[in-house]
């Protein structure tokens, strides 16, 4: 956990003294486990915490953070339960703001954030509906915008720099339209982890910190600074001597061109590893040592090469950490960070250290 607050820090001095942070804990804090790293967020005190839903705004609320919470897609049947425990709910269609004032209680005051399309056409408002939303919100006063915000679609690829600068000066117009039209502050945010480090003068008001958080970052003058917040481990559970013809694992897909050592790990699909990462596409470490995969992954266990690895039953077998780190794996199968921290089940045991 200390290094999640190291890379709190390293984006922290990025930032302008007065830039809020909003600290993204969706996703089971991206495979982390939300309440302790929510906890610890808000000991660091960054400003906001974000989640993707109202159940993991719940959740946090009911384990006593106090911290405000953004819902970046709240579930509008259940609008009842966003007032009931005090979350701030993302807008992002007429539909959405309508329902929401069909719930509320008028008498009470309520804070909303407004989400802007600005190009990545996921959600949010489009420019021609603003106008509707200011006459709206102005007929039902008792709701505050707490902020306004978008999504930039690419900021982790130069080649699409062009494009980013539009949604940053797209978002810039659109928001203004909103800010002329009500007499209190109102934050903006539209950065995320990458874009605090490659689009550093958009700050507005807020940045919304994810994946950087957690260790990742897809520019290398970031990725030498930040620290690895989570390391997936498990220990061999036997050891077996393979002879020069026998096979391995399901479909037989494992094959001993030679007497070989192989170990059995207690982590399969069902827990998050990937079967693409079978048959040698990827190395766990071994008391320092890199192990392929031998075989396909199962459901619940992946068989090692251990032949030249001085190693027993009961020994760590690290499945990525800082010597074959989770950047790695995602190229070897040609996917994102993001994919594979957040694929780890419940049922592997989360412990945190400081």
């Amino acid at each position: 956990m200390n290094n999640l607050v190291s890379n709190l820090n390293y984006f922290r001095g990025l930032l302008n003294p007065t830039t809020k942070i909003m600290a993204m804990v969706k996703a089971f804090s991206y495979g982390l486990g939300t309440y302790d790293v929510a906890k610890l967020l808000e000991e660091n005190k960054v400003d906001y915490l974000g989640v993707a839903n109202i159940y993991e705004g719940i959740e946090l609320r009911k384990a006593g953070i106090n911290l405000p919470i953004m819902v970046m897609k709240p579930e509008i049947d259940s609008f009842d339960l966003i007032v009931e425990y005090h979350l701030t709910p993302t807008i992002f269609s007429l539909h959405s703001l309508k329902t929401l004032i069909e719930t509320l209680d008028n008498s009470n005051s309520f804070s909303i954030s407004l989400k802007i399309d600005s190009g990545m056409h996921r959600l949010g408002l489009e420019q021609e509906e603003i106008s509707q939303v200011i006459t709206i919100l102005k007929e039902h006063p008792f709701i505050k915008i707490e902020s306004v915000y978008s999504h930039l679609a690419a900021t982790d690829e130069a080649i699409h720099d062009n494009f980013t600068n539009q949604q940053i000066e797209s978002f810039k117009e659109i928001s203004v339209l909103i800010l002329n039209e009500f007499g209190y502050h109102i934050d903006r945010h539209i950065l995320n982890s990458n874009g605090i480090i490659r689009f550093n003068d958009a700050q507005f008001d807020m940045v919304r910190l994810g994946i950087g958080l957690y260790g990742v970052s897809s520019e290398d003058k970031a990725q030498v600074k930040l620290l690895p917040a989570s390391t997936l481990k498990s220990k061999i559970s036997q050891i077996k001597t393979i002879l020069k013809g026998d096979t391995i694992g399901y479909n037989r897909k494992g094959i001993a061109t030679s007497d070989i050592k192989i170990a059995t790990i207690p982590v399969g699909y069902a827990d998050g590893l990937s079967r693409k990462l079978g048959n040698g596409k990827w190395e766990m470490v071994v008391n320092g040592s890199n192990a392929p995969i031998i075989g396909n992954v199962c459901m619940d266990m992946v068989m090692i090469d251990v032949t030249d690895i001085d190693c027993k039953e009961g020994d760590e077998a690290f499945v990525f950490s800082d010597k074959n780190p989770i950047t790695e794996m995602a190229k070897c199968i040609g996917t994102i960070p993001y994919e594979i921290l957040t694929s780890y089940s419940p049922r592997v045991k989360r412990v945190f250290q400081y």
